[in-house]
């Protein structure tokens, strides 16, 4: 066995990453981070209590079922067989701040969740991942036609614009070194559209942002 094959057997999936929202975006980060080979993430939790609608064309192209649990179609999706390379765990409803203490033990937590009014709730998580060390990346506005600037801000005190700035009101700690806010900074009033590119282009900047993370940490 030569040196070569020798590093590749090192180079296997380890740690844990939970998502909170296997929606429109969710689904193309999940893709992307469960696709990466010669390492990545071995255990996969995902949460998420929404259903498969007629307009989710994303999911039913991946060969989801209209009414299907978007968790548990990822789940039935990509598990494999053989279990011991990567493994999915799949929650059929949507994270609450009753499950924060699920998220111990992660490595990352990712967040994908939007619509109504789920400030508060992202406020808890950070607190929560802050307190534990535990980076935690999420969105910070995914409307946009697909050339616009993907802003990537460490903190939030280093956030310039978009719906993370509502945050402020929550008391956050200030020195948030291990949260990301990751989006176009682009407000639902602005009328824009959510198109599939800008969609593309976040999930592509989150994942690196994951996998950058994870490995900075293991070093």
């Amino acid at each position: 066995m030569d040196k070569v094959e020798l590093l590749e057997r090192t180079l296997i999936p380890s740690g844990k990453i939970v998502f909170l929202g296997a929606g429109r975006l969710g689904i193309r980060v999940f893709e992307r981070i469960l696709m990466t080979h010669r390492g990545g993430f071995r255990h996969i939790v995902i949460y998420d209590g929404g259903t498969i609608e007629e307009n989710d064309y994303y999911h039913i192209e991946k060969g989801a079922i209209p009414k299907e649990n978007k968790a548990s179609f990822l789940k039935r999706k990509f598990l494999t067989p053989d279990t011991k390379y990567k493994e999915i765990e799949a929650y059929p409803f949507n994270f609450s701040a009753e499950n924060l203490k699920e998220l111990k033990g992660a490595d990352i937590v990712v967040s994908t969740i939007a619509g109504g009014n789920t400030l508060p709730l992202i406020s808890e998580i950070i607190k929560f991942c802050h307190k534990l060390e535990i980076p935690f990346i999420t969105t910070n506005g995914v409307f946009g036609f697909g050339d616009e600037k993907i802003g990537v801000y460490r903190g939030l005190s280093s956030v310039e614009k978009g719906p993370a700035l509502f945050l402020k009101k929550f008391n956050l700690p200030e020195n948030l070194k291990n949260v990301l806010f990751i989006g176009t900074g682009i407000l639902i009033k602005e009328k824009l559209p959510i198109s599939s590119v800008i969609l593309d282009r976040i999930a592509d900047t989150m994942a690196v942002e994951i996998l950058r993370e994870f490995y900075r940490r293991k070093k």
